[in-house]
């Protein structure tokens, strides 16, 4: 009797604690993405990203550093970053998804001048293990979630 019982409740109990988990997992890698953006993003705020000559490979690798080798794989961080002379112009920011609901590929990377207004932001495909399953197909269909951070910031008045 005991084991029929367990059957019933068994199964929807542990679906719940390993979803309460890949939910938990998710969030938090979200919260360190966010924080590898803003960091990274400081770089560009600053005016360091213009001395070293930072390119969109540079800031990536920053980025994905910020987050800290385990959580990040290169293969599956996308960035964007934008310029805007006004915060008016910010209606107009390019989806990052297309038409299809994919990820673009093609995306920018403008860190303006002094007193720019820049848009930066990072998406981060994450596996979604509880949709090994099956019961569910992640935002991409290959079992990802897509976990995205923006800064919107305004550069500094550095004088280079």
């Amino acid at each position: 009797m005991t084991a029929i019982e367990f059957a019933a409740v068994g199964l929807p109990f542990l679906m719940l604690v390993f979803g309460l988990f890949e939910f938990g997992l998710a969030f938090l890698v979200n919260r360190v993405l966010d924080n590898a953006t803003l960091e990274s993003a400081r770089l560009i705020r600053t005016g360091q990203a213009h001395q070293s000559s930072f390119d969109a490979a540079a800031f990536k690798t920053d980025v994905c550093t910020n987050m800290t080798g385990i959580l990040c794989q290169m293969s599956r961080l996308t960035i964007d970053v934008q310029t805007y002379s006004d915060f008016a112009s910010l209606d107009d920011i390019p989806d990052l998804i297309d038409e299809d609901g994919e990820l673009k590929e093609d995306t920018d990377f403008n860190i303006g001048a002094a007193n720019d207004i820049i848009v930066a932001r990072a998406v981060y495909r994450w596996p979604m293990f509880t949709s090994m399953l099956r019961t569910d197909a992640g935002d991409t269909g290959d079992m990802e979630r897509l976990l995205f951070s923006t800064v919107i910031f305004r550069n500094e008045p550095f004088p280079w």
